[in-house]
């Protein structure tokens, strides 16, 4: 990715685009019919730096976020995700489309698998890339576990390799409000070369908010976009 400052027109305009829906989303959902198979749900989030398994893909400056989510009763799901980034290719916008099935194996584990395309609007051309993933999560009494892959198959786009990434993450509630969470991930092919990511942090949570402060480092990542930091991150969610 270019190193030059973002411009502040295009993150303004995403920031814009995506109040204004959230806002128009937020009154459509509750006047959704309650009986319906569907669900909608959604979230706004402003950080210090977007951090992608351990890199920074806003180059180290704040970043604004946003998705969509589309789910049915059956476990079937459609979303969307958003972040303004460092100019990449020409392209400001990291804009995320996926799919999947998420369901229960028992009342301590669920699954979830699906694909997801990473999109890049504007940009000269060649950026675009897609991944499938899967995860398993459980919890014993109040500590909570996810482990999971991303792999992404043979690109043009990313090098004419593929790539897998592997990771886990835990969090355990400190009070009602407060909780502790860490994550710890691998990455090998495309994006890295036997690259570790990992993170420490505590999210409070207070009506339909949340704020978190995460300690972030990286090895192996050949390049300072990987460097230890601490993100704050204010989020809102419908």
């Amino acid at each position: 990715m270019s190193i030059r400052k973002r411009s502040l027109k295009g993150a303004a305009f995403f920031s814009a685009s995506l109040f204004i829906t959230t806002a128009l989303f937020s009154v459509e959902a509750s006047a959704q019919d309650t009986s319906s198979p569907f669900s909608f749900s959604g979230s706004a989030t402003l950080t210090s730096d977007y951090r992608f398994r351990g890199l920074s893909l806003s180059d180290k400056d704040f970043a604004i976020q946003g998705g969509f989510n589309l789910n049915h009763e059956s476990g079937f799901y459609l979303s969307t995700w958003g972040s303004s980034i460092e100019s990449f290719n020409g392209s400001e916008l990291e804009l995320d489309l996926y799919g999947g099935y998420a369901g229960n194996i028992n009342s301590n584990l669920s699954y979830n698998v699906g694909f997801i395309a990473y999109l890049y609007p504007g940009s000269s051309g060649g950026t675009d890339y897609y991944e499938t993933y899967a995860s398993i999560s459980g919890s014993a009494d109040k500590f909570s576990w996810t482990l999971g892959t991303a792999y992404a198959f043979d690109q043009d786009n990313i090098g004419g390799t593929d790539n897998i990434y592997i990771y886990g993450n835990a969090s355990y509630p400190l009070t009602n409000s407060l909780s502790a969470s860490a994550s710890l991930g691998f990455e090998d092919g495309a994006f890295g070369n036997e690259k570790w990511d990992w993170s420490l942090g505590l999210s409070y949570s207070f009506s339909k908010y949340s704020l978190s402060v995460s300690y972030i480092d990286t090895a192996n990542s050949g390049s300072n976009l990987g460097d230890a930091g601490v993100i704050a991150s204010l989020s809102a969610s419908f």
